[in-house]
């Protein structure tokens, strides 16, 4: 039976301006909640940012129709037991002040924390400095500091941006950081770009608290520039590097589809640093007239096959083909349906028998399936039948079952760990689940394996294009109860892009890989369309 010691409640307070609070930190909030006792609403009733409306005008028309959306729509504050206190800040020219009298009834009430999700720039006293004052930063220090956030680094053509939260100091975004996660920066959308890192928000308050409560820091740079809001010359740079990201965008997916390819190597990886793969060491898998492309190759329990992703041209779905490693002419269909899609065909040992565990999450909830016997009797993943979950890759360590996984809605950033005592009993989510938030690195690239006394996972690079290559963590703690994984290197294709996925043969003599090609299409925006028309039915 999985059983976490439970740790007491921080008693917190929370910083609002009337009484409202957006959408994302509400989502926070909520998944702190086994983390925090909200004892205090402090309101904020006099919080006014000053506009200066002829130097940032342009400005202002973008933040309303960008960072203006369902994540920060601001609504009333849930009814809750927290006692309520209105209460106006002093101000000393840009910063803001609580007055001492609240603060005394914080230290009264021996408040740990308080979460300002409210007021503007604001002045940490020493007495309030005794409360842990938590607040979001949008931007990644080492780098973007001040506002707004996500802007300069569309402009200065980043592919990531940074989320923090910090306990604050009287330093602007210079604080000691308790969580950090990265989100994708979209070229061609402010609006998109907003979503995403307001999106992954969510997770971090909680991080922050556990890692407050057991005095473990986030360790990195706070040196990064003071941004401060673009003039309107800025915004119509801006806006002309966003209207020609887009118009790319847009020829690209008229005239240019991925040409995805499987092949073997024989492996002389390190699996540390920055690796390149050569095209001259390939040996590719011939892709069989019926399908377009060939992915997510991964070698079976004994070594002979190869299992992967095969992409009809006629459904424009995905099969499963097994490929003969001694002929790999020699393919056969195991899974196929014309109106549902598999891939990532990720194979296992349980009780005996080999399984696959495919992705589903088009069609279904996970399951598994047995090779060894009736290929049509699947066995569902219990504690995950409510979820479409993408490139599940199961490990096993010290009698525990580990899941390693991304949801559909968030799979390219987010990486969920969840955990069971059997592969038949109920998986739960681990308590640092989601362990890693990232573009970099969080997308599952291949099985878990044990190299050189290294427990290594391969995270997909997906945060310019998709699959552009792998990243190597090794996983340095892996208990029920802790997690923890560092980023070795990196692998790329040489003169391709990729690979999107890397599996070792059961005696790490050979490597399968994917990767890609962009080439030309009359018929790639029509194919484009065919697949989300298929993907909708």
């Amino acid at each position: 039976m999985l059983c976490y010691k439970r740790k007491m409640k921080l008693r917190a307070a929370i910083i609002v301006d009337h009484l409202k609070i957006s959408k994302w930190m509400l989502d926070a909030l909520n998944e702190a909640s086994d983390q925090l006792e909200i004892i205090y609403v402090l309101n904020c009733v006099n919080s006014k940012r000053k506009r200066r409306w002829i130097k940032n005008f342009f400005y202002y028309v973008l933040n309303f129709f960008s960072l203006k959306n369902h994540q920060t729509k601001k609504q009333f504050l849930p009814e809750s037991n927290a006692k309520i206190f209105d209460f106006e800040s002093d101000h000393i020219n840009n910063w803001q002040i609580i007055p001492g009298n609240i603060i005394q009834k914080l230290l009264d009430k021996k408040i740990e924390v308080v979460i300002k999700f409210g007021m503007g720039l604001l002045r940490i006293d020493e007495k309030l400095n005794q409360c842990n004052v938590l607040s979001f930063h949008h931007g990644n220090p080492t780098k973007y500091r001040g506002r707004p956030a996500g802007f300069y680094e569309i402009l200065n053509g980043e592919k990531k941006s940074g989320v923090i939260v910090q306990k604050l100091n009287n330093e602007l975004d210079a604080g000691t950081i308790y969580a950090f996660a990265e989100s994708k920066v979209v070229i061609y959308s402010y609006k998109n770009t907003a979503l995403n890192f307001y999106s992954v928000s969510k997770y971090l308050l909680k991080k922050a608290i556990y890692n407050l409560k057991n005095g473990s820091q986030i360790k990195m740079s706070k040196n990064g520039k003071n941004h401060r809001l673009p003039s309107n010359l800025i915004v119509l740079k801006f806006f002309c590097k966003i209207i020609f990201n887009l118009f790319k965008k847009i020829i690209y997916g008229l005239f240019f589809e991925k040409r995805w390819k499987v092949a073997v190597i024989n492996n002389q990886l390190k699996f540390n640093g920055v690796e390149v793969i050569s095209k001259s060491s390939l040996k590719e898998v011939p892709i069989t007239s019926n399908y377009s492309l060939y992915a997510d190759p991964f070698f079976s329990i004994d070594g002979k096959l190869i299992r992967l992703e095969a992409l009809s041209k006629k459904s424009r779905l995905g099969d499963i083909l097994e490929v003969n490693l001694e002929d790999m002419n020699k393919q056969s269909v195991i899974m196929t349906d014309k109106s549902k899609h598999y891939s990532y065909p990720h194979a296992f040992f349980y009780d005996d028998k080999e399984y696959l565990m495919p992705e589903v999450a088009s069609h279904s909830s996970q399951y598994v399936v047995s090779l060894d016997s009736n290929k049509e009797s699947h066995i569902t993943i219990k504690g995950l039948e409510n979820k479409k979950i993408v490139d599940a890759t199961l490990y096993q360590k010290d009698g525990w079952w580990y899941l390693f996984f991304g949801l559909k809605q968030n799979a390219h950033t987010v990486l969920n760990l969840w955990i069971s005592s059997d592969l038949c009993n109920t998986f739960k989510p681990h308590l640092n689940s989601p362990i890693c938030i990232s573009p970099v690195k969080a997308r599952m690239g291949g099985n878990i394996k044990l190299i050189n006394n290294k427990i290594l996972r391969f995270g997909q690079n997906n945060e310019g294009e998709y699959g552009e290559s792998l990243s190597i963590m090794e996983i340095k703690e892996l208990t029920p109860t802790s997690y923890a994984e560092t980023h070795n290197g990196s692998i790329f294709m040489e003169n391709a892009k990729g690979p999107h996925s890397l599996n070792l043969s059961p005696d790490l003599s050979k490597i399968v890989v994917d990767y890609y090609e962009n080439k030309f299409s009359f018929l790639a925006g029509f194919n484009r369309l065919k697949a989300k028309v298929q993907a909708f039915n």
